[in-house]
This record gives C-alpha cells, structure tokens and sequence, in this order.
C-alpha cells in the first residue's frame, strides 16, 4: 500500500490542483452572472467531449512507457527503444488529432441550437469555446510528458508541473477576463496561455535531466513513423471509445439539465465540480494502480499485478465514500460559495441546490469503481470488454433512466439517472478485472506447473 500511496498522492494532489484551477473559472464565471455560469458550463461540457476523444487516446501511452519501463529493468536496451518509440508515438498522435479536430469547433453552435438550448447560453459557450480550443495541442503534449514521468514513477513534478498552472492560469484568466473586459472569452485564453507556457518550461525540464535526455524527442527524427503509433492505437481507441461514452453521458445530462432552464444549467455545473473532486481523487490512485499493474505485467510478475490492483480498488472506495457522506451532511456549503448577491436567479438556485448535492453524492463510489477497474484493465492491455461493458452501462441504463426520472424528479432524476447507469457500469468492470486477475493467475500457475515437470 505505501508504494501505491506514494505514487498517487502527487498525482491526486496534481489533479485536485486541476479541479481548483476548472473551481476558479466557475467562481469567476459566477462573479460575470449565473447566466455565465450555465453558459460558460455549457461549453466546457461540449469542449470536453472533444478533447477527450484525444487525451483518452493519447493517455494510453503511459501504459505503454510503463509496460516498457517494467521490461527496462529485465533488458535495459529493449526497453529504452520501446519507451523512445511510445513517446514518439504519443507526440505524433497528439498533433494529428489536434489538426483532424478542429473543425468540429466550427460546428458547434448549429448543434447546440438544434439540441434546444438557451440562445443567450449558447453564445456565451461559443465565446468560451472559441478561446479554450487553442489549449488542446499543449495540454496534449504535457499530458505526453506527464505519461513519461508518472511511468518511470517520478510524480512529484507532475505536481509541480500543475501547481504552476495554476499559479500562471488564474491571474492570466482574471486579466484577460475582467482587467481587459473579455468575459468568458478570456478565461479560455487565459487557460490556453498558461498552457502553452507550462509545456516549453515543463518539456525543457524533463528532457535536460539526465534519466530522460536519451528520450529527447527532438533528436532521431527519423523514428518518428506513422506505425510507432499503432500500439497506441490498439489500446486507445476502445478506451476513447468508453471515456467518450462516459463524457457524453454527462454531456447529455447537461443538455437534459439545459430544457429544465438557466438555474438547474448552473447547477448541474456545480454539480459536476463535486462530482469531479471525488473522480479526480479516485483517478490518482486509479493512474498510481495502473501503472504499476503495467510495470507488474511487463515483468510477468502476477502476484504483484493482482495485489496492486485490488488495493487500487479498495482505495478509491474508501476516498469517495468518505466524501460522498461529508458532501451529504453538509450540502449548504455550496449555496454560500456559488450564489451571487442581487442576481434575480441566485435565490431559486439557493433553494434547489441542496437536494440534487445528495443524490450527486450518492455517484462517487460507483464512479471510482467503474474508473479504477478500467485503468487497471488498461494496465494489462484489456480493452475490449470494459468498452462493451460502459456502452451496455451508460447508454442502455444510464442515459435512459435519467431521461425517464428526469420527467418524474426534475434534475435529481436526471443525476439518480445517472447514478444507476454507472453503479451497473461499475459492477460491471469489476467483474472482469476479478475475472482477468483469476486468469493470470491460472496461467502463472500452468507455467510453475511445466517447469517443475522433471525431464525425461
């Protein structure tokens, strides 16, 4: 457990650093108007949905490096080209999809207006889009970076690295947005800004130390092939595919959240920070587990694949439990720092906002467990049926049973919805990671069983 902790704790740290930059665009989006609130919710929602279907894909390359890294230690020259040509790999595919998705940004208003959302909400998700869409390329490459590092197991810069995001993204974004009278506009900017700088200082960071320096991506151009990035691919895409299906889920839920108006708009986008607190704690250790099931099964050493991965699973039960019951008895909380004094809507979004917090609540563990088992089924390279199982779980269940609760409860059936697809999403992906587990084990013991036979 110590070695697990140790290597998610910065990345949890990292991560909650990133939902306190994503809290600070809502608080000063709420300091525009509540109106900018549902607008400027609308389009991260929407943006995201897009980037995922390249970080998602890109992601995987951690666990490429990490498998890599684990037979490093075996056959250090075997391995030093593998973690080359993941790394490559991964550059070459952020860039492609960074140019392939573009043009879906010129699209977006037409879609948004045909799936009857608010005019006035829309244009403001357009402002916000429009600037956020130039942070896609450089996100990308430090999430290449980060795979690098997290893999070989040096998280503590990935800390860093977002604490100094951080640092350089919330004033850019008050400048851009308030001192130069931008609005939403410019927290995109401000975001994509503070991006751009962190991967040249980030970047010039890593490869100047001396464990990384043989990886510079910028020598041994001619490694850098269409083919290093089908390995990628093969286990990207399945996963893109689910991450996809899971984000449009959401995304659904807020244009379900947008025909019920303005104030359950915003706060669903409340809601959805509570929800992503708890998921970005779940995904560090999630991220921690994984990679280390990867480092494990690059080595063929099954005992430590199956111990990491069930601890991964107990720790994110246990995390979000205990925020999940925290956020239960103390919804208020969230009425305090989201409302907005003289805003006409602000005192109908004070009295709704508790109720939906429980049934939010009620998501965290279910959602942990359903993001654990398909990071370490990522690990060992299972991606086929965890993508079967999140499209049986969000799009058969979930998305339905929130539409039907949803004309029933208003927005807190469009979250108990959303509860119950990925509680039969989790249980789900657990079920087969056990299964996998049972299957390395049975082979292990089918190998000791062979060598052991005397020869004749």
């Amino acid at each position: 457990m110590k070695k697990l902790i140790n290597l998610a704790v910065p990345l949890i740290i990292s991560q909650l650093v990133a939902q306190l930059l994503v809290f600070t665009d809502v608080w000063m989006m709420a300091q525009l108007s509540i109106m900018s609130i549902a607008g400027g919710g609308l389009g991260a929602a929407v943006y995201s949905i897009v980037f995922m279907v390249a970080s998602s894909t890109v992601g995987c390359v951690a666990n490429l490096i990490a498998i890599a890294y684990g037979k490093k230690l075996q056959n250090p020259e075997k391995g030093d080209i593998e973690v080359r040509t993941s790394l490559k790999g991964g550059i070459l595919l952020a860039l492609i999809l960074t140019i392939a998705l573009q043009p879906l940004f010129f699209l977006m208003h037409d879609m948004l207006m045909m799936a009857n959302q608010d005019p006035e909400a829309v244009v403001l998700a357009m402002h916000y889009m429009d600037a956020l869409k130039w942070s896609m390329l450089p996100t990308l490459m430090l999430l290449v970076l980060r795979s690098l590092v997290s893999a070989f197991g040096d998280t503590r810069s990935v800390m860093v690295m977002s604490i100094v995001t951080v640092v350089l993204n919330v004033p850019l974004s008050y400048l851009f947005a308030f001192k130069w009278e931008m609005g939403l506009a410019g927290l995109g900017y401000g975001t994509s800004l503070a991006a751009f700088i962190v991967m040249l200082g980030y970047g010039y960071w890593v490869f100047t130390r001396d464990k990384y320096r043989i990886y510079n991506p910028f020598e041994k151009f001619h490694e850098y092939k269409l083919g290093t990035m089908i390995p990628l691919l093969a286990i990207g895409v399945p996963i893109m595919i689910a991450t996809m299906m899971e984000h449009a889920l959401f995304s659904s839920a807020v244009l379900l959240a947008g025909t019920l108006g303005a104030v359950s708009l915003a706060i669903h986008q409340i809601a959805m920070q509570c929800l992503n607190l708890s998921w970005n704690i779940a995904f560090g250790f999630s991220q921690a587990a994984s990679i280390l099931v990867s480092q494990h099964f690059g080595r063929l050493e099954v005992g430590l694949v199956k111990r990491y991965a069930k601890l991964g699973i107990f720790a994110v039960t246990a995390t979000s439990a205990v925020i999940g019951i925290l956020l239960s008895l103390w919804p208020e909380f969230l009425t305090q720092v989201f409302s907005v004094e003289g805003d006409e809507l602000a005192e109908e979004l004070v009295a709704a906002l508790p109720s939906v917090m429980i049934m939010v609540a009620m998501c965290f563990v279910v959602d942990a467990w359903q993001l654990a088992a398909i990071s370490i089924l990522r690990g060992m390279k299972v991606v086929v049926a965890p993508t079967i199982s999140t499209a049986i779980g969000y799009w058969l269940v979930g998305l339905p049973s929130a539409w039907l609760l949803m004309k029933l409860m208003g927005l807190e059936g469009v979250w108990a919805g959303l509860g119950i697809g990925l509680a039969v999403t989790g249980i789900m992906l657990v079920i087969i990671l056990m299964r996998h587990l049972k299957k390395l084990e049975n082979i292990e013991q089918e190998n000791i069983s062979v060598d052991t036979v005397p020869a004749t």
